[in-house]
């Protein structure tokens, strides 16, 4: 059975019981959910971020650099449990829900070189990792993580190898890291 993606109204409120698969809300272009996971930790006095290289045959923006750990809001799922369930999911990683910060609610429209269309409303989390982790990636959607100084991303973030999440976006997440690193 194919899984239903929660939609939403232009105000970010959930549509009571009202989901779409995947495939419809791709090619409709119909409001959904995602939840994104920014992980960092401080080296000494440099501040860098796990970003995830997606799979060759993801869908939309295969190769690509992106956030750490992120997906789509499942039908009557929080954006919160969305969040927890996609860090166990792509790099086997358990988050109590305390240690999300939610540094805000981004509205994005993307449209991918396949013609698949992102219209949805991104919560935006951050996550400090104290300790080294391993992680197990989901080979279907992770090609492979890299940590990165925060400085140097965001140089580069607006380039090619990343997902085009666009300059407000990435500003927010760099400026939301930052402000609590420091």
């Amino acid at each position: 059975m194919d899984e239903l993606w929660q939609l939403y109204d232009e105000q970010g409120q959930a549509l009571s019981g009202e989901g779409a698969k995947k495939d419809d809300v791709f090619s409709k272009g119909l409001l959904h959910g995602a939840s994104h996971v920014w992980i960092w930790r401080k080296v000494n006095d440099t501040i860098e971020i796990l970003l995830q290289k997606r799979a060759a045959d993801m869908r939309t923006w295969p190769n690509r650099y992106d956030i750490s750990a992120a997906g789509h809001i499942d039908l009557d799922e929080t954006p919160l449990d969305a969040a927890l369930r996609e860090a166990k999911e792509e790099i086997n990683l358990d988050i109590v829900s305390d240690e999300l910060k939610l540094f805000g609610v981004h509205r994005a429209y993307l449209k991918a070189d396949n013609g698949a269309i992102e219209n949805e409303f991104q919560w935006l989390y951050s996550l400090e990792l104290a300790s080294n982790s391993n992680f197990t990636l989901q080979a279907s959607e992770v090609e492979s993580l890299a940590w990165i100084p925060l400085s140097k991303f965001k140089v580069e973030c607006t380039g090619d190898q990343y997902v085009p999440h666009g300059t407000l976006y990435y500003g927010t997440v760099s400026t939301a890291i930052e402000s609590v690193a420091h």
